[in-house]
């Protein structure tokens, strides 16, 4: 039996998923859009899918094809807020603990209408759990040693995320006034 690669099927093919994934991003972007506007106007918990689909423009069926729950919009874009948190701070050559405080800060400043209304509907337990899973993926694959036992680990892992977050909480209700550099001064001093 011989195989003839039909190179006009395959890039019809390859052209029809590029545009479904660009599809599916844009919608992800306007339903995250529309529910930080409604989340402004009221509490997440009397915000529908409905809603946040016609809001966003797009179809319920859109927002099924991306998410499961209305947490999961704020679960995502946390992640992928992670995500280029994660590859800024593993494409640097040399990058110490300040620096990488620094960026966190910044990162967070420029999401703080997502912080403002997690806040608002008392969901930044969010922002917690999926901290968590990023130092423990971070941490696991490039800091820790053979010399420290999973349970230090662990420990490490959680105190480390626990304190970023209430001193991010902190800072976010302050209205977020001191700086990025001044806030990963006072991390690195307490993490020493």
């Amino acid at each position: 039996m011989e195989f003839v690669l039909d190179v006009a099927k395959w890039r019809k093919l390859f052209m029809i998923n590029k545009n479904n994934m660009l599809q599916n991003r844009i919608a992800k972007e306007s339903i995250f859009t529309a529910l930080m506007i409604l989340m402004e106007q009221k509490n997440f918990n009397e915000i529908s899918i409905t809603e946040v689909a016609k809001k966003a423009g797009v179809s319920r069926m859109a927002f099924y094809r991306n998410y499961n729950l209305m947490e999961d919009i704020i679960i995502n874009h946390i992640d992928e807020f992670f995500k280029k948190y994660s590859e800024q701070i593993l494409n640097s050559e040399k990058i110490n603990n300040y620096e990488s405080a620094c960026i966190y800060f910044s990162y967070f400043r420029k999401h703080d209408r997502l912080i403002d209304n997690l806040n608002k509907s008392n969901l930044t337990h969010l922002i917690l759990e999926r901290s968590t899973e990023f130092l423990r993926l971070l941490l696991n694959n490039i800091i820790f040693v053979e010399s420290c036992s999973s349970e230090k680990d662990r420990y490490y892992i959680e105190f480390l995320s626990g304190g970023f977050y209430k001193v991010l909480i902190e800072w976010a209700k302050g209205g977020m006034k001191e700086s990025d550099e001044y806030m990963a001064g006072i991390v690195c001093d307490l993490i020493k």
